[in-house]
């Protein structure tokens, strides 16, 4: 027999349903659904399935507009994927930088760049090199702590 929620997979473990039904779910959705399985209503199945780990329902979710924990985002995939799309304009994490793009990381390459140049004028006794090279640092240096050129956020 197929499995009641995805209907693709041959059911392995009985459940109850909502209406006291016995359902059959394959190994990939009872381990979706975990513990939760026994609780969830399947017919509607949006509407009643719970996180296995934290236990909040999809409809906690429409509620709150908050998940309760990471495996939610898995258990309402289908749910969430939809409204994440519309939200952010895609649904893979790209990380956040400060400063936008990595520009912070630039700024901070940079000026380990000039320190190093720094160094070596000292060595040499490059005295104007020196002074030069410490303007650089310093107004490198302020435009990292204050957040970017100008002082606001380039994201």
């Amino acid at each position: 027999m197929l499995c009641s929620h995805c209907k693709k997979n041959e059911g392995e473990y009985p459940v109850s349903g909502a209406e006291g039904e016995e359902l059959l779910l394959c190994g990939e959705c009872y381990a979706r659904f975990g513990a939760a399985a026994e609780y969830a209503a399947f017919s509607g199945l949006e509407e009643g399935a719970c996180c296995p780990v934290c236990g909040r329902s999809y409809a906690d979710y429409k509620r709150t507009g908050l998940v309760g924990c990471a495996a939610c985002y898995e258990t309402f995939r289908e749910e969430l994927m939809p409204v994440i799309r519309r939200m952010h304009g895609k649904t893979v994490h790209m990380g956040g930088h400060p400063l936008g793009n990595g520009r912070l990381y630039e700024l901070l390459d940079e000026r380990n760049r000039l320190r190093a140049e720094l160094e070596g004028a000292l060595r040499r006794k490059d005295m104007a090199a020196a002074d030069r090279l410490n303007r650089d640092i310093a107004e490198l240096s302020r435009l990292i702590y204050r957040g970017g050129e100008g002082g606001e956020d380039e994201q």
